[in-house]
């Protein structure tokens, strides 16, 4: 999956799943990447975390070439280690596509 942003996006979203909403960073175990080219998305892939850290859960994002990360809420120190990696983070309460159709319109401020 490293090569999905050349070949089909402008940029890759990772997106907390647990069902059907966003989860919190912390007690996510899987997330929805959606590959977004402009507006539209136009691929989908799920990547599992097991097991979890930061750092692991870090060093999977890369491989993904993971920029941006929404998910319900985060720890403090998850924000900050996020943050120092290059991740661009955002909150949303809801549904994960909802999630990113909202960040690829702008509706969604970086945190």
């Amino acid at each position: 999956m490293g090569k999905i942003k050349k070949i089909y996006a402008s940029e890759i979203v990772a997106v907390a799943y647990d069902g059907n909403e966003i989860n919190n960073f912390e007690q996510s175990e899987a997330f929805w990447i959606y590959a977004v080219d402009g507006d539209k998305i136009v691929r989908t892939q799920i990547l599992s975390l097991y097991p979890k850290d930061i750092k692991d859960a870090i060093d999977k994002f890369n491989i993904c070439a993971i920029d941006v990360l929404i998910c319900k809420n985060y720890s403090s120190k998850s924000m900050s280690v996020l943050k120092k990696s290059g991740f661009k983070i955002y909150t949303f309460d809801g549904g994960a596509k909802a999630s990113v159709k909202a960040y690829a319109e702008g509706k969604l401020a970086e945190i």
